[in-house]
């Protein structure tokens, strides 16, 4: 299942040295969301739920934390304890080898840019500033 998460530059720079990240809830497309939002296809859902990390990243930023950023990763069904309305609950850490993109969020918080994986190395010190 496709999770995303709030980050901040700070954050994944810590995320990438360590490759663990240990959140307890990540935002994904439940069946409850699904069921909620029938008018949506995958790809407005995955949208939606991205922008409602965005938000949280946009909040989480601090004048020394750098750019805000979603990650959008690959969620093992082992790691799942629990789901919820838009959201799942984790029994374990998420590992940068399931991240599958990140997200530049603006500073006004209503476009993304997406990275690959392999380009958030190049990028992380231009977010960091």
């Amino acid at each position: 299942m496709r999770g995303y998460v709030a980050m901040t530059a700070q954050e994944v720079a810590e995320f990438m040295a360590s490759g663990l990240f240990d959140v307890s809830d990540v935002y994904a497309p439940t069946s409850q969301f699904i069921v909620d939002h029938q008018d949506l296809d995958d790809e407005e859902i995955e949208y939606t739920l991205s922008m409602v990390a965005a938000e949280d990243a946009i909040e989480m930023k601090t004048e020394t934390s750098g750019t805000a950023c979603v990650l959008a990763f690959e969620v093992p069904a082992e790691s799942i304890s629990e789901s919820h309305d838009m959201s799942i609950s984790l029994s374990s850490p998420l590992k940068w080898e399931s991240l599958e993109c990140l997200f530049e969020v603006s500073a006004d918080g209503e476009e993304l840019t997406w990275y690959a994986t392999q380009e958030i190395d190049a990028h992380l010190a231009d977010w960091l500033k």
